[in-house]
């Protein structure tokens, strides 16, 4: 007697970035606004931005990311697999390391003398705040882009699925 073994469906790194993007999306929305409001204080670094972010970019951040990763979430549920669009998964990686370059880079002023700077100029040196500063700004801009653009991507991927 003859036993076929069924078809194996080959897993295919794309479905795999897919999956784990949209897994992580979650998490993400609301780790990404945290490291950009309070990141710099794990580096000893607390000055008047951390308040000021804490009460408008990092809340603003948070609510279009998890309006964001909801609606992707479930979308990704509804897919025969679980997973997002390539161009979402990628659009959430670039907005992930957006996120995360523009936490590292935002300069602190006004805390206590030796507590300012950003966490590049932190692990660096003192020399590297005017490169920080200087790169902060087109990333945070790029960091907002990229959530706008994602919420909007977001809708039109639930519509579709």
């Amino acid at each position: 007697m003859s036993t076929t073994s069924p078809a194996r469906s080959k897993v295919r790194p794309a479905a795999v970035f897919s999956a784990v993007a949209a897994a992580l999306s979650l998490p993400m929305a609301l780790l990404v606004p945290l490291w950009i409001t309070a990141g710099r204080m794990l580096f000893g670094i607390q000055g008047n931005l951390v308040v000021i972010f804490a009460a408008t970019v990092g809340p603003l951040m948070a609510i279009l990311m998890l309006l964001s990763a909801a609606r992707i979430t479930v979308a990704a549920a509804r897919r025969p697999r679980f997973g997002a669009p390539l161009r979402t998964s990628f659009l959430l990686l670039g907005l992930w390391l957006a996120g995360g370059a523009f936490g590292f880079l935002v300069p602190d002023v006004g805390g206590e003398p030796g507590r300012d700077g950003s966490v590049m100029s932190a692990l660096v040196g003192a020399e590297a705040a005017g490169f920080s500063a200087a790169l902060a700004n087109p990333v945070g801009i790029l960091t907002l882009g990229l959530t706008a653009a994602l919420l909007v991507v977001s809708v039109r991927d639930d519509r579709r699925a």
